[in-house]
C-alpha cells in the first residue's frame, strides 16, 4: 500500500532524552499507558528509541504498565540511565515513506515502533505497531507478515543488526568528534557574547554526554559480536539455557538469561 506513514503515526509524541533516568522513563510510560520513547538529543534528533521490552529485558524485575513501581525496584531503575539501555542510532523513515515499507522494516527488525523524522533527522512522529495493525485492518492488501526464523536465524539476524548499530554509531561519533572540535574552536577564537558562549558551551556538554553513553553502547556491542564470534552469544553462563533476544537488544553484553539474573537479589545491574 503507497499509503505514507504521516497518513497514521503520532504527530506529536512524547520522548525523553539519552541521561534522563530509566525511572523517569518508565513514569512517563506509565503515565502515559504507551510503550515506545523516542530519544532526542539537544537539537530534536532522534539518536535512540527505548521500549518497555527494554526495560523488562535489562531490569531484575518486570516492570508492568498497570502499576508503578516498589520502592526498592524504584531505586534500581534510577541507577539506570536511558542511553544505556536504549537502541543507538535506530533506523527512522521519512514521512512520506510508504505504510509497506514501514511494515516490513519493523518486520524485519522485529521492533514495536519506528521514528519518524524531517530532513534534518529531527522527530516529526512516531509509528507503532498498533498504527500498523489499524492500517492492516483497514486494507488486508497490506498484511504480508514474515513467518518466524529458526533460533539460530534469529540470532544471526540479531549479530546483522549489532553490527549495524555499531556502524551507525560510529558514523554518528565521528561527527560529533569533528562538530566538538568546531565548538571548541569557537569557544576559544570566536567572539562570541555571553549567551551565545553559554548556548554553545552547554550543546557541548550535552554533546560529550552522549557520547560516552555511545561508547559504552559501542563496548556492549563488542563484547557481543565477540561472543557471537566464539559461538557463545545466547547462551547464560550460569544455567545454560537461551537468553531471549530482546535481552540481548537492551543488554548486547549481558552473559545471564532474566531468570539468572532475577534469583541473585545483588544483581542490580545485571
Amino acid at each position: 500500500m503507497q499509503v505514507p506513514v504521516k497518513s497514521f503515526m503520532s504527530g506529536d509524541p512524547v520522548w525523553i532524552t539519552a541521561d534522563a533516568s530509566v525511572l523517569e522513563a518508565f513514569e512517563c510510560m506509565l503515565d502515559r499507558g504507551i510503550r515506545h520513547l523516542p530519544v532526542l538529543d539537544g537539537e530534536r534528533r532522534v539518536v535512540g528509541v527505548l521500549s518497555i521490552d527494554d526495560l523488562r529485558a535489562a531490569l531484575p524485575y518486570s516492570p508492568a504498565l498497570k502499576q508503578p513501581l516498589a520502592p526498592g525496584e524504584r531505586e534500581v531503575a534510577r541507577e539506570w540511565q536511558v542511553g544505556e539501555i536504549m537502541s543507538h542510532d535506530p533506523v527512522t523513515l521519512g514521512p512520506d515513506a510508504t505504510l509497506a515499507e514501514a511494515a516490513a522494516r519493523m518486520a524485519e527488525r522485529r521492533i514495536g515502533c519506528l521514528a519518524i523524522v524531517d530532513e534534518t533527522g529531527r522527530l516529526a512522529g512516531l509509528l507503532s505497531e498498533t498504527d500498523v495493525l489499524w492500517a492492516v485492518a483497514t486494507a488486508p492488501a497490506l498484511r504480508s507478515a514474515a513467518a518466524p526464523g529458526s533460533a539460530p536465524e534469529v540470532l544471526a539476524a540479531l549479530v546483522r543488526e549489532l553490527t549495524q548499530e555499531r556502524e551507525r554509531v560510529r558514523t554518528r561519533l565521528a561527527k560529533n568528534l569533528a562538530a566538538e572540535k568546531s565548538l571548541e574552536t569557537d569557544l576559544r577564537e570566536v567572539p562570541l557574547d555571553e549567551a551565545e558562549r553559554g548556548a554553545d558551551a552547554t550543546l557541548m556538554q550535552e554533546t560529550i554526554a552522549l557520547d560516552e553513553l555511545a561508547l559504552r553502547r559501542l563496548a556492549a556491542i563488542d563484547q557481543a559480536l565477540d561472543r557471537a564470534a566464539q559461538g557463545q552469544l545466547g547462551s547464560c553462563t550460569r544455567c545454560g539455557n537461551a537468553i531471549p533476544i530482546p535481552r540481548l537488544r537492551a543488554l548486547p553484553a549481558t552473559t545471564l538469561c532474566i531468570a539468572c539474573a532475577r534469583s541473585d537479589p545483588g544483581t542490580r545491574r545485571p
